[in-house]
């Protein structure tokens, strides 16, 4: 009998522990210097660690961290929260904009990224090892234009490594594909790499969105066709999209059968979105946003689904 595990920042829990799981979250970044936001350094150990205790108390159990390599990824910090605060993190390994790109690896070869990223999910740094790869971006457009997008040379050799590394340590995939809609074009890469397209989740499948529900459909349903995951991952940013409009959309995916392909997150990277400082916290999904997708006559059932069950099946390797 296989037992099925999930590699958090503090080893190895069985699968069904992992809960009601946040599946796009940064606890500890800073965007600022790419940004010019202050409010993008989230730096601060004790801070956060006060922040899961609203995360708890709502439900949550688990949250999924993708901030890559460039932009402040640090994993000995996040097993601090996780210990401090008893939230099972699961910490991605990735690259993100080409203008966040470590220096070393603007040359690296395809092989290098791979051995790279097998490196942290099998190694890890200060014994904590990545449960997964992501956020692996591409870079954003102005417009919604699927059928056009193509990755840049430097981002097709990071998702080619990640294909690579995936298919060596089982692990999932998680993408930055926010503003131009970049989740088919990613998805070609990666098949053609030879990726595991049921452990793919596309990032940030609520960027943007359309008075005609069927251009977004037209988005979503092929990658939920071709086995990957849709992420609306965006909960709370509404100057890209007003929630009763995410709302709208999961409940028509749930209503065509897809509940067991979306994942859900609010992407919160700012100190103004936390609680402390009177932002909506890593809870908001509970407070604000499950009651309008109740309304919208999705179930609890398939509430679990998206918070608990797909999260679980996307992470979980067998020993």
């Amino acid at each position: 009998m296989h037992q099925s595990y999930i590699t958090t920042v503090r080893g190895d829990i069985p699968a069904d522990q992992l809960g009601a799981t946040l599946a796009h979250e940064h606890l500890y970044c800073d965007i600022s210097p790419f940004s010019g936001r202050p409010d993008n350094r989230i730096m601060d150990v004790p801070l956060i660690a006060a922040e899961m205790a609203h995360f708890l108390r709502a439900g949550g159990r688990s949250i999924i961290e993708v901030t890559p390599d460039g932009i402040g990824r640090n994993a000995p910090r996040l097993r601090e929260i996780s210990e401090r605060s008893g939230v099972h993190i699961v910490s991605g390994i990735a690259f993100y904009t080409e203008d966040t790109y470590p220096e070393w690896m603007r040359t690296a070869s395809v092989d290098q990224l791979a051995d790279y990223f097998v490196q942290q999910i099998e190694v890890g740094e200060e014994g904590v090892r990545a449960g997964l790869i992501g956020e692996i971006a591409s870079h954003n457009e102005p417009k919604a234009n699927a059928a056009g997008y193509r990755l840049h040379e430097p981002e097709t050799r990071v998702f080619l490594a990640a294909a690579k590394a995936q298919r060596k340590t089982g692990v999932a995939i998680s993408t930055h594909a926010s503003l131009g809609r970049a989740g088919h074009a990613q998805l070609d890469v990666l098949e053609k790499a030879g990726a595991d397209l049921t452990r793919v989740v596309i990032g940030h499948c609520d960027a943007h969105w359309h008075e005609d529900e069927q251009l977004d459909l037209d988005y979503y349903l092929p990658i939920l066709g071709r086995g990957a995951i849709c992420e609306f991952d965006m909960v709370g940013w509404t100057m890209l999209a007003p929630d009763e409009i995410r709302a709208d959309r999961i409940a028509t995916l749930c209503r065509l059968g897809h509940a067991h392909r979306i994942m859900l997150a609010t992407d919160t990277c700012r100190l103004s979105q936390l609680h402390q400082n009177g932002g909506r916290g890593y809870d908001f999904i509970w407070n604000f946003f499950l009651p309008l997708l109740r309304q919208r006559g999705v179930t609890d059932a398939e509430i679990h689904t998206m918070l608990v069950d797909v999260p679980r099946t996307v992470l979980a390797r067998n020993l």
